[in-house]
This record gives structure tokens, sequence and C-alpha cells, in this order.
């Protein structure tokens, strides 16, 4: 009887924190699985009682994460502060926001650790789900950026509304994209744009090219899921980064088009808001003025080492393939 009680509230508790586990956005309620072995082996070996202690253990650690692991602030945190100046750390600290929202390090380009949730983020936002539909998905973004029109924002901060227009030389026509601003983000844009208390309206100019921040992200996915080779990731990581030094002259300038097109960004309550709290714009918070942030340590106009040519990356998925064969 002990034994058939033991099983059944094993198997829910269990239950309970592999949900538990499989929702956060940290790792640490999977390192609770030796307690689900030890309760599976207990029971399984006639020794019901003892399976009670690791029950509760497990229990209350999935309750801990339930209360603590969502509440988690945005921290800036590094793996390696003392790493070499590199082509790709300074390309990790460009999408730095989206690994300080989760209080990860910033600066490891393939993090095993969140490939479950770089595997749900791919697919909900860009529905790329393997190799194929990821490089189309980094395709798409990089001839969008390079073909498509440059857009400005115009942000009304008396009034608290966003748009984006074509610059004037282009007509000045309103592309429709707007947003309205809470008294947070006024004073978030006028801090990162440097305007005073008396002007009422600041234009940010070529914000669109914010989007790298995504071909970043999808890269740093595909080298945690292993869909991209060590070489494809540097060869990629190093064009954007050589796209972006050309687009802006300092990190500022890249604070302010960052703010700026995520305000505008569809899939930013999706990503972001956790308990109604944006975690990613907090993040920008963090990275535009902690002393600690590489937006405030890493030289902008840094040396990049040169990328590969356009063919470079698919030159080497061919050599792979051949190998294989």
């Amino acid at each position: 009887m002990l034994t058939a009680v033991a099983g059944i509230v094993g198997a829910v508790v269990i239950g309970a924190w592999v949900v538990v586990a499989w929702g956060s956005q940290r790792r640490q309620p999977w390192l609770l699985t030796p307690f689900a072995l030890l309760i599976a082996l207990l029971v399984a070996v006639g020794q019901p009682g003892w399976a009670f202690l690791p029950v509760v253990l497990l229990a209350g650690g999935s309750f801990a994460e339930l209360v603590i692991g969502s509440r988690e602030s945005p921290a800036v945190r590094t793996k390696d502060p003392d790493a070499p100046l590199s082509t790709e750390r300074w390309a990790a600290a460009v999408a730095a926001p989206f690994r300080v929202a989760l209080a990860e390090p910033w600066d490891v380009v393939a993090r095993p650790s969140l490939r479950r949730a770089y595997r749900r983020m791919l697919e909900r936002q860009w529905r790329v789900t393997d190799r194929d539909s990821l490089m189309t998905a980094v395709n798409t973004l990089l001839e969008d950026l390079r073909t498509g029109p440059t857009l400005d924002l115009v942000v009304d901060l008396a009034g608290g509304v966003a748009r984006s227009r074509l610059p004037r030389e282009q007509g000045g026509q309103v592309t429709g994209e707007h947003v309205r601003l809470t008294e947070e983000q006024v004073a978030r844009l006028r801090a990162v744009t440097g305007v005073t208390e008396a002007d009422e309206t600041v234009l940010i100019g070529a914000y669109q090219w914010w989007k790298s921040v995504h071909v970043i992200r999808l890269v740093c996915g595909g080298a945690s899921l292993d869909w991209l080779s060590p070489v494809e990731t540097q060869t990629l990581l190093r064009r954007v980064a050589s796209d972006l030094q050309r687009r802006y002259a300092s990190w500022q300038q890249l604070s302010t088009a960052f703010h700026a097109g995520y305000l505008l960004w569809p899939e930013k309550g999706v990503e972001g808001d956790h308990g109604g709290t944006d975690r990613v714009w907090a993040a920008l918070g963090l990275l535009t003025e902690d002393s600690r942030s590489p937006w405030n340590l890493l030289p902008w106009d840094m040396p990049l080492e040169r990328a590969l040519p356009e063919g470079g990356a698919a030159a080497n998925q061919e050599s792979r393939g051949e190998s294989a064969a």
C-alpha cells in the first residue's frame, strides 16, 4: 500500500517539476534531476518510505522556482571578465539585452544551457525549426537591412507618441508604425538621446539597423543548437559587426536605436513581459547605465577581424557534407 502511495505521489511531484522546469527561463530547475531519479529508484527497489524525502525536496525546489525563479531580476553578468577583445565578443555585446534580461552571461555565443529557450524562441518568433529555416531567416533579415528603406523615429515627448517615418529627403511620409509611450519610456528616451526637459520632440535616425541584434540572436541560437559550425558562426557575427560599425558611431547610438526599435517591435510582449515587467526594457536600462556593462567597457571602434567572403559559410557547409559522405 505504501509503495503504491509513494509511487503515485512521486509521479505527481515529478510531473509538476517537469512542467515547472520546462516553463522556466532558467537552467536551475533541471539541477533537481537527481531527486527525481532517486524517487523512481527508491520506489522501484521497494523503499517507499525513504522516497518521501526526495519527494519533499523536489516539491520544495519546484515551488521555490515558481516563487523566486520567475522574479529574478535582470542582471549584467559576465562569464569571463578578463577575456581578450574579439569580434565575436563585440558582437555578443550587441545582443546583450536579451541575455541580461534572463540574468545570463552576455559574453558567451554558444550557450547549450539555453537550448530549450532558444528552440522555443526561434519557433515562436521566427518559425525556425531547423538549420535550413534558420539560414533563411538570417539571410532575409540581412537582405532587408541592406536593401530596405532607411527609417527615422519621431518621438513626441510632450504627447508621449513615437512614429516611424521615411527621412525628409525621401518624402518624410509616416509609415503607420507608432506606439504610445509611458512616462518611464519618455524619461528613458530623454536620457539616452541626451535632450533637455525643454525639448518636446526628438528624432532617432536609421533606427532600423537595431534589427541586426536579431541576426546575432539567431546566430547564437544556431550555434547553441549545433545548427551552425564555429566557422559559420564567426563569419556571420563578423559580417554583422562590420555592418553595425559602418552604420553607427558609438554604443550610445546603438542604444538609442535599440530603444527606438524595441518600442515598435511587435514581439516585445512575448519576449520581454514577465508578470507585468518588461525584462528586456529593464536590461536596456542596465546596459546603458551600469559601469560593468559591455556597452560602457568595450571600445566601439575596435578593429574587427575580417569576415569570410559571402560564399564562405556555404562553402564550409559543402565541405562538411563532403567530409560526412
